[in-house]
């Protein structure tokens, strides 16, 4: 059973600018083993803190696959979101995303549908529904909402564990694709049929992945589960937005820098433990993977 694979590229910083060789060749090893998607400029890419300029350098970047491009260009500028999806457009990318505006949390109903329609209708939307930076929950009423104004909204981003709002939304929308954001729950992505999924460990972690999606009808498929969630859970350990950069070094062998300050690179010492940690786990799952 197939289902779409996003991962959300971490983006290498060197000296507070975007290196471009070294996305560039981390995104494109992830289509090669078979990742279906980039999601560019989102959480785990520190996408918050890239401005407009930076964005559409990201999109620049993979314009020879630009049909394998999703932009995150939410934020509390609408109109630079607006600008960033008629960017998208003008550059024939796969579809957009947008997390709702954020900071403010008591925002009403009716103008984050607003800001939706707005968005949408110049480009195709995934919504980014993140509650935990948001402050609330993009739910299906809302989603119909919006498209029922014309909105073109393809998808939803849930990066919520309330697999029930995933379902709601899935069996009570007409059209609407829906991925899940946490890394834990990609097998349950198979196991309650939805679309697929979206995941940041994704960026060290595919050729897991792909045992997941291989194995998802048996209990192989909850071990390689299992073992990601470990992976995951042991770089949130060290540094939940900065290790998941010396995991794609560890896991992948290619070199993604850093991440931009106040973030910073976690330690010598800890990225040695992180290592021996990494592959200790591997070990003892006795699963042998290229590394």
């Amino acid at each position: 059973m197939n289902k779409t694979s996003i991962i959300p590229v971490v983006t290498p910083f060197v000296d507070n600018k975007i290196d471009k060789n070294k996305i560039l060749k981390h995104g494109e090893n992830l289509l090669k083993n078979n990742m279906d998607f980039l999601f560019l400029a989102g959480s785990t890419g520190l996408g918050p803190s890239t401005n407009t300029d930076e964005k559409k350098y990201l999109v620049d970047i993979f314009s020879h696959v630009h049909d394998h491009v999703i932009l995150q260009c939410g934020s509390l500028n609408l109109y630079d979101s607006m600008d960033l999806a008629n960017y998208a457009k003008k550059n024939d990318i796969y579809a957009i995303a947008a997390l709702p505006p954020y900071y403010f949390t008591d925002l009403k109903k009716e103008w984050l549908i607003n800001y939706y329609i707005k968005i949408s209708q110049i480009y195709p939307t995934i919504i980014y529904n993140f509650p935990a930076t948001t402050g609330y929950n993009i739910t299906y009423n809302m989603v119909n909402e919006i498209k029922k104004n014309g909105g073109n909204v393809i998808g939803i981003k849930e990066t919520t564990y309330n697999m029930e709002d995933m379902l709601e939304t899935k069996n009570n929308v007409d059209d609407i694709k829906v991925y899940t954001g946490p890394d834990e729950y990609i097998l349950s992505a198979f196991r309650e049929n939805l679309d697929g999924y979206v995941s940041g460990a994704g960026n060290y972690g595919y050729e897991i992945i792909k045992k997941i999606s291989e194995n998802y009808s048996n209990e192989e498929g909850k071990k390689y589960q299992f073992l990601l969630n470990n992976l995951a859970n042991m770089a949130k350990k060290y540094a939940p937005w900065s290790a998941t950069y010396d995991m794609v070094e560890i896991m992948t062998g290619n070199n993604v820098d850093s991440p931009r300050e106040p973030i910073l690179k976690i330690s010598h010492e800890e990225r040695k433990k992180l290592e021996e940690e990494t592959l200790n786990l591997l070990n003892k799952y006795n699963i042998k993977i290229k590394i």
